[in-house]
């Protein structure tokens, strides 16, 4: 190899590192950018839940308005079809109709967690990402990946992102045309715990405000 090759191939190098780097943060940039810009988010989601004594799937639609304002309502299994939980400004519903219970609340900023077993999902939608980004140490894959929107049977171009959080890790596939998150896996350490799984979505669409109307005692 002569010393004009090799200048070359570390050239080169060099260029594919700083095209990396740059297509890194051109996606944390627009991941960014859609969740601060973020006015509604509509969903289709499933959850599925590892224990030791096995998995548990839920399957429910979400509804969510920045800042406060959260509809969710479960559809599978049977056993929890049309458990719903609203958020709207400083209250809180619950409806539990296996047992035929309502519960009101009211809720401040410091006890308002619902949601957050959606991983980095929810840190998008409640216009966070940028501080998850910031905290997080962040691995960005270079490959471009297919995913399913199995609600709708859209098939989508989807960029993986891998962050070590505090107790372990979450791993997020991310629309490349909006740069919406759409799959999230949780880990426990190396264990993981939680898949989360959007089927559909619909962002920046208006949401009827019937959806967040809390019922009267």
């Amino acid at each position: 190899m002569t010393r004009k090759t090799w200048w070359l191939i570390v050239a080169l190098i060099a260029q594919i590192a700083t095209v990396a780097a740059a297509q890194e943060t051109d996606i944390l940039d627009a991941i960014t950018a859609s969740s601060e810009a973020l006015t509604s988010y509509s969903a289709t989601i499933q959850m599925t839940r590892h224990e030791a004594r096995g998995e548990s799937i839920i399957t429910f639609s979400f509804d969510f308005v920045p800042a406060d304002r959260m509809s969710i309502i479960y559809t599978d299994p049977a056993s929890v079809s049309g458990q719903t939980m609203i958020l709207n400004a400083d209250k809180f519903y619950t409806y539990i109709p296996s047992i035929n219970r309502r519960i009101w609340q009211d809720v401040d900023d410091e006890s308002n967690d619902q949601g957050e077993e959606l991983g980095f999902l929810y840190d998008f939608v409640i216009r966070a990402a940028a501080t998850f980004i910031d905290i997080n140490p962040i691995e960005v894959s270079s490959t471009i990946e297919s995913y399913v929107l199995e609600g709708s049977g859209t098939t989508i171009d989807v960029t993986k992102l891998a962050f070590q959080v505090e107790d372990g890790q979450q791993v997020v596939w991310v629309n490349q045309v909006d740069a919406v998150p759409v799959a999230v896996d949780l880990y426990d350490g190396d264990d993981l715990v939680m898949e989360v799984r959007v089927l559909e979505y619909r962002a920046n669409e208006p949401i009827d405000d019937s959806a967040f109307v809390i019922p009267d005692k």
